[in-house]
């Protein structure tokens, strides 16, 4: 039984956490460390400079997994229902994915929360770990008790707003020093918490935490290299045998001629700085940290005919990476048919099960046609048109192709196929 007192225990638990998932929504948005704990020389260049791998990789592999829209492919053929997906998806859920996707690669893991807007229509919603809190039970389906929504009102400053979603309702708190007040509740139309979890990995471990120091490691490099750099511009001035007054300095720096007599002698002295070290060093690093997060430096000179094979051989421990977030992301797509096959239940009393369709993802790699075509072409009566236009990377969608070049097919032969009838 779900009570006030398991609302403020979750709720003093979402804030214990808010400190740590603070720290890899700082580094995401490129707040590193460095800013706030570089060592300071006095009268000295003290520029922070900061190289922001997380944020490359996470968008990287967002890219990666869902730059193509997610397919739809149902095991019974029904192309209605893929349509009626399609319909109900197509205009939110690729941004949608890519979000859910990308928080929890940066916290760990992610929520997405389902309702229904004011048009009546199905929609969801991005939720991380900064304001919302989910208790699961102690089963190995790990089911949602209940999920708490933490946020704030613009203009309202003297207080904060909880949402507490149960499986048949909507508790709304207001929130002063986190003393609950209950202004309002309503029912829900699904048959659970409308909430589900988007696990970044197995251990629910943000992608930070794995090059966190060696990106920190990098920055305190990079930047005391280019401060280094700087402060040539203040290296001490030495005059060995002459005298020189301070206007006549100023006069010097000014015109940037220097008159010292016979035997004197004019230099700057600056530190010797071994460039070779600092380089090896910076390399080390950058290719550990490229190790470690399981991705490649695209800025390396690569050989000019190098076929699209050889690309994608390298790419072989990324693709790993990214296949076990597909995973992760295809449990949470399941979730939210399901859902929404509940919500088509209600509003058109259609039966659909969630098990029935499959989903297809499409990475963005390099992808060589030419061999495609030929494989294809080979296989032209061994597999269905179907499922040889799936092959092809650029179709986002192979039963709008195919009944399109039905269509066309249809036209350009000048017969109309509904016209003929079929002796049974």
């Amino acid at each position: 039984m779900i009570d006030e007192k398991i609302i403020k225990d979750c709720l003093y638990e979402l804030r214990n956490r808010q400190a740590k998932y603070k720290v890899y929504e700082r580094y995401f948005n490129g707040e590193h460390d460095i800013l706030y704990n570089y060592a300071m020389q006095d009268a000295r260049s003290n520029m922070k400079v900061v190289v922001n791998f997380p944020r490359r990789f996470i968008l990287e592999e967002v890219s990666y997994v869902l730059a193509n829209p997610v397919n739809y492919i149902s095991f019974v053929n029904d192309t209605e229902l893929i349509h009626l997906i399609d319909l109900n998806f197509s205009h939110w859920s690729k941004v949608h994915d890519q979000e859910l996707l990308k928080q929890s690669q940066i916290f760990g893991e992610s929520y997405e929360l389902e309702y229904i807007n004011r048009d009546g229509e199905f929609r969801a919603t991005v939720l991380n770990p900064l304001n919302c809190y989910v208790l699961e039970d102690e089963t190995a389906d790990k089911n949602v008790l209940l999920a708490l929504h933490l946020f704030s009102k613009k203009f309202v400053t003297d207080r904060e707003f909880l949402d507490v979603y149960l499986p048949d309702r909507i508790l709304h708190y207001e929130l002063k020093s986190d003393n609950l007040n209950l202004i309002g509740e309503n029912t829900h139309i699904f048959k659970g918490v409308p909430v589900n979890i988007m696990q970044g990995n197995a251990e629910r471990k943000s992608e930070i935490d794995d090059i966190k120091s060696l990106n920190d490691a990098y920055n305190n490099v990079i930047s005391d290299l280019v401060n280094e750099c700087s402060d040539f511009r203040n290296a001490f001035f030495t005059i060995i045998g002459a005298e020189v007054e301070e206007t006549d300095l100023l006069k010097m720096k000014k015109s940037g001629v220097i008159q010292v007599p016979a035997g004197a002698s004019v230099n700057f002295l600056i530190k010797n700085l071994n460039d070779s070290f600092i380089q090896n060093l910076l390399t080390t690093i950058e290719e550990k940290i490229y190790q470690i997060a399981s991705h490649i430096n695209n800025q390396e000179k690569m050989q000019s005919n190098t076929s699209s094979l050889a690309m994608r051989s390298r790419l072989i421990s990324l693709e790993n990476k990214c296949s076990l977030m597909q995973s992760q992301l295809e449990v949470v797509i399941k979730q939210r048919l399901k859902r929404f096959f509940e919500y088509i239940e209600l509003t058109t009393n259609q039966k659909y099960d969630y098990r029935t369709i499959k989903l297809k993802f499409s990475p963005n790699v390099p992808s060589d046609l030419a061999a495609i075509a030929q494989v294809i072409t080979q296989l032209q009566n061994t597999i269905s048109q179907k499922t040889a236009l799936s092959l092809l990377p650029f179709v986002e969608n192979p039963d709008a192709e195919l009944e399109q070049f039905m269509k066309e097919k249809e036209l350009f032969e000048g017969i109309n196929l509904d016209g003929v009838v079929v002796d049974e």
